[in-house]
């Protein structure tokens, strides 16, 4: 969501970015959010795999020494693992989604705290307002 434009903001226009950033921001929490119930439940799926496993192989006589060793060689434990150490890279791509998200909501808002600044440092009085909703037409063109 970068913006590469070198003009000022009129007031509508800073107002549908501003918008457009928070919107940004909100979705990249909710995705976080969703990451980490996901890596939670391959992680709670994964330890139950794995003690049942462990239980399982200790009745079957196999060594307290071994056995942990043995039951996440087992091919059901070791998916339920991948699928665990996959949700948690997950929550890290979210992670700095987020926090490239928080970067760019924070130059818009110096972007749009230059366009005040520059308006009135040329003299052009009471700024120009315009309606949201016309400048949401023309950001979208």
């Amino acid at each position: 969501m970068m913006d590469e434009r070198r003009a000022p903001y009129t007031f509508g226009e800073a107002t549908v970015r501003s918008n457009a950033l928070s919107a940004a921001q909100e979705a990249a929490e909710a995705e976080t959010r969703r990451a980490y119930a996901q890596f939670a439940e391959a992680e709670r799926a994964y330890r139950k795999a794995l003690a049942e496993k462990i239980v399982r192989l200790r009745a079957e006589g196999v060594a307290a020494t071994t056995v942990a060793d043995v039951a996440r060689g087992d091919a059901h434990v070791a998916d339920l693992r991948y699928r665990r150490d996959v949700a948690e890279g997950v929550v890290e791509a979210a992670k700095q989604a987020g926090w490239r998200l928080q970067a760019n909501r924070r130059d818009g808002h110096e972007f749009i705290d230059w366009s005040k600044r520059r308006e009135l440092a040329e003299g052009a009085g009471q700024p120009q307002w315009t309606d949201p909703a016309e400048a949401q037409k023309a950001v979208a063109s």
